[in-house]
């Protein structure tokens, strides 16, 4: 008789052998990753002068998106930020960009394969020039049935959304030189809640050549029995003689944060970092002395939590990225702010959240370039000295800002 033990069961043994199995979930006859066709960039048409210096483009759907930035490019326009919704498609994507006079831009995205047999845009884009830039994260939903062992015997099975995550690259190109400027290497690990690679993730970490620095940690499977993730680290092939930065790897299903600030409190520093349903990996680098706090806050709260934060002397530190998930609406699952406190106590320069609206009158997503009155306060508040730090959405698209602290005038110091 098939009772429920029976069914737990059958579900552990599905998941030893999905994570014994590297290749389990390949399905055959998939095609092999095919890279785009590459096109030189138009060259930046006369009278640029009068172009204003800070654009805001917004679009639904990728392809819209990278067809959006390319017409910016050719005018000279440079990525700063981006950020997609993470939710079901359409998808919504922003960024914000900057002009460079006298040079354009090209940009280029394709979905990173988690089965290196279909091959990588990890080394095709750098080879030709181009630059990683971001990494959106996506989610796939699909109504399946579900086999019900509790369920009357008129009706065994069930509907229910799987979801599948998976990760989208963007790549940038400077007048369309194809010399390479970046390397990328990718660390790969699979994780159960209660176990994982992580030793192995480590020790690729730890052998990795001087000069490699993570830049993102990606994400993808269903979160549920198996969680693969991909530290993406890059190097500058122009550094000389880059030094060897040692990293540590952080994988929490409970204690995440205590974990966190023990390790900070020896020194180290929060890097980034991201989740896949209770599955949290972040990355901090090894560094001695100077003890730092850490404080995560849901970004759903980012109007009461964030200046509190500030006014208890904290710094933003950046974002523990969230969860892509069918039913998460116009945002990210659970996607926090991290806050950094330095024992010495040093100023943590001034912040903004500045909301971008990007709807109009009629509720509907503007898309293409965003009109001067959504994007006037921003342009002012850079002209201010202010930088771009992350993009979020969370019903609606805001933009974190900082403007770093000045240093103390060196008549005060010495009269201190």
């Amino acid at each position: 008789m098939f009772t429920s033990r029976n069914f737990k069961a059958l579900i552990l043994l599905s998941a030893s052998l999905l994570f014994f199995h590297p290749h389990a979930r390949a399905q055959s006859g998939r095609k092999p990753w095919t890279p785009k066709p590459l096109t030189q960039p138009a060259p930046t048409p006369a009278g640029s002068a009068h172009y204003e210096e800070v654009r805001v483009v917004a679009a639904l759907g990728r392809e819209e998106f990278v067809k959006a930035l390319n017409e910016q490019g050719r005018l000279g326009y440079r990525l700063e930020k981006t950020v997609g919704d993470g939710g079901a498609d359409p998808r919504s994507y922003a960024a914000v960009l900057r002009l460079d006079p006298g040079h354009t831009y090209d940009y280029v995205s394709d979905p990173l394969s988690e089965d290196p047999r279909f091959g990588t845009p990890l080394n095709y884009y750098p080879e030709r020039g181009y630059a990683f830039v971001h990494a959106y994260g996506a989610v796939q939903c699909r109504q399946v049935e579900v086999f019900d062992p509790n369920a009357t015997p008129d009706y065994s099975n069930r509907q229910e959304t799987r979801e599948e995550r998976s990760n989208v690259l963007l790549f940038m190109r400077r007048d369309g030189a194809n010399a390479q400027t970046k390397e990328y290497r990718a660390f790969k690990g699979r994780f159960t809640l209660d176990g994982g690679q992580k030793k192995e993730l480590q020790a690729a970490l730890d052998a990795a050549p001087p000069g490699f620095r993570p830049v993102h940690v990606l994400f993808a499977g269903d979160g549920e029995l198996i969680v693969n993730v991909t530290i993406l680290a890059e190097r500058d092939l122009n550094e000389a003689a880059p030094p060897k930065v040692e990293y540590e790897m952080v994988k929490e299903v409970f204690g995440f944060e205590d974990k966190i600030n023990s390790l900070a409190a020896a020194g180290s520093r929060y890097v980034v970092g991201g989740r896949l349903g209770f599955v949290k990996i972040a990355l901090l680098e090894r560094q001695a002395g100077g003890a730092t706090a850490y404080t995560f806050k849901d970004d759903r709260q980012h109007r009461k939590e964030f200046p509190k934060m500030l006014a208890a002397g904290n710094s933003y530190a950046g974002l523990l990225v969230g969860d892509p998930r069918c039913d998460s609406g116009d945002g990210v699952f659970l996607q926090k702010f991290v806050f950094a406190r330095a024992a010495g106590g040093t100023s943590p320069g001034e912040y903004k959240i500045l909301q971008i609206p990007d709807r109009g009158p009629d509720k509907k997503k503007l898309t293409g370039l965003l009109p001067d009155a959504s994007v006037s306060e921003l342009r002012r508040l850079l002209a201010d000295g202010f930088r771009v730090r992350d993009l979020f959405y969370n019903l609606g698209l805001y933009a974190i800002l900082e403007r770093p602290a000045k240093a103390p005038d060196a008549r005060e110091t010495s009269e201190r």
